[in-house]
């Protein structure tokens, strides 16, 4: 009976043990896009200089991007924030719009989903965070999705790309 009830007390708190050891990566601080890797700084109308700052806290993650602007592209500036529960959230985007987002772990990856419209069409993005295994570079896999209804093998409506972000450190 002692040995059964050692057992059960000895998987218990192996499990909580285990579970408090899986913490996430820290993404929290402020990233600058490098732009001489990523790829939205070289796509077909590039975006300006962009830095990003994340804010982790037990009740979820705030990511606040900024662009500068360029002559093709306006400056921007959104912040979203998302739970950790996983449920969805409603922040306002940059144009002023309702943006709907979830974010969840996968792994040691961060990935932020969202929903807006822009112009009358839905536009959905993924984007999965990834830190460097020394915590200096963070690499987001972007995924964007556009819901524009056209039909036919020139009506792409999916675009997919990488950017490396390195942190900003504080002197």
């Amino acid at each position: 009976m002692w040995r059964l009830a050692l057992t059960v007390v000895f998987a218990f708190t192996s499990l909580a043990a285990s579970r408090a050891g899986t913490a996430h990566p820290r993404f929290a601080g402020s990233w600058r896009m490098d732009p001489a890797r990523s790829e939205s700084a070289h796509q077909d109308v590039p975006i300006g200089l962009s830095t990003m700052v994340i804010r982790m806290n037990e009740a979820g993650v705030t990511i606040e991007t900024r662009r500068d602007a360029t002559e093709n592209s306006p400056e921007f500036h959104e912040s979203l924030s998302f739970a950790a529960s996983g449920a969805e959230t409603v922040s306002t985007g940059s144009s002023g719009g309702m943006v709907k987002g979830r974010a969840h772990w996968d792994g040691a990856k961060l990935v932020t989903e969202t929903v807006r419209e822009i112009q009358g069409s839905t536009v959905t993005t993924t984007y999965v965070h990834t830190l460097s295994a020394d915590g200096r570079e963070m690499i987001v896999d972007k995924t964007l999705t556009v819901q524009h209804g056209y039909m036919g093998m020139s009506a792409t409506n999916v675009g997919k790309g990488r950017d490396v972000f390195v942190r900003v450190v504080s002197r």
